[in-house]
């Protein structure tokens, strides 16, 4: 098999047609690279080059040969700068899913970065239900996922990573009933962004009307929920914009402390790659963020 390092030696030499020059750019003896130059003749078995006193010359064969070896070397190179970004997460490509809720909370914030220190990084995000997240990440569709505590995997393992902590509770329309009085008796339609994850806390279900709708867009939820008189049982992270803007509250009988954990889920038996820890380190970095704006 053809060596990289006896393609460099013929690329060399078919520069400088002189093997004292040519082996001095290569830090070689020059007796070292004609015995490189000869091994790979006999390899291929043609005549490179024609010797003389006044130096070498390529043959018909050997131009073709260091045309070839040139676009070999090139890509070679190219190939070395592509794995070095890879290793440091400058570039690349990595698919991974998140479920709605700390989507709408984190996604913003942590791609935008993403496509600010890294911009040949491609990230291609799947925002599903964590049902589904599962199946793509046992079938190698995505590297991990992001979700809320509470779900339940089957096998293979998964790696449970936890990135921080999310407040949740209710959120209502500005102007709501339950935000002037306790509304004795008085139930109201709750909406959440998926079925799997933390149940409904005690003083939103003693106020549920039916079953809880679920609407996996959350600029639809925040939207049905400033038209309506429903319940959106959420973080404040994820209605951030809403909540700052007056249109959406609060509600303020919700326990102080309610939060669930959120977490990267991957497999066991896969390594992570660079990209997917730099995104961990973000997505830790922007909970942090949420949770000091929010302590302000």
């Amino acid at each position: 098999m053809l060596q990289l390092r006896s393609l460099n030696h013929l690329v060399t030499l078919a520069a400088r047609r002189n093997f004292a020059r040519a082996a001095e750019d290569l830090g070689l003896s020059q007796s070292a690279l004609s015995r490189s130059i000869q091994a790979l003749e006999a390899q291929i078995g043609m005549r490179l080059f024609d010797r003389d006193r006044a130096g070498v010359t390529l043959t018909p064969q050997g131009r073709m040969a260091v045309e070839r070896a040139a676009v070999l070397l090139a890509d070679a190179d190219d190939f070395e700068r592509h794995l070095a970004a890879s290793a440091s997460a400058e570039a690349g490509h990595v698919r991974f899913g998140i479920a709605p809720m700390p989507a709408r909370a984190l996604l913003p914030a942590v791609i935008a970065e993403r496509l600010r220190v890294a911009p040949d990084v491609t990230n291609d995000v799947v925002v599903r239900d964590v049902d589904a997240l599962w199946a793509l990440l046992v079938a190698g569709e995505i590297e991990f996922f992001v979700t809320n505590e509470g779900f339940q995997c089957e096998s293979p393992p998964p790696r449970i990573e936890t990135l921080g902590h999310f407040p949740v509770g209710g959120i209502v329309r500005a102007g709501h009933p339950l935000l002037s009085g306790d509304c004795p008796g008085m139930t109201f339609p709750v909406v959440r962004s998926s079925w799997t994850g933390v149940p409904l806390p005690p003083e939103i279900e003693a106020r549920r009307r039916g079953v809880a709708n679920v609407i996996e867009d959350f600029g639809s939820l925040a939207a049905i929920t400033a038209a309506s008189d429903a319940i959106w049982f959420s973080s404040p992270y994820s209605a951030g914009e809403a909540l700052r803007a007056g249109v959406l509250h609060q509600l303020p009988d919700g326990a102080p402390d309610a939060a669930v954990r959120v977490v990267m889920c991957s497999l066991e038996r896969r390594s992570p790659s660079p990209w997917a820890r730099s995104l961990k380190a973000l997505l830790r970095q922007e909970i942090q963020r949420l949770a000091r704006g929010a302590g302000g």
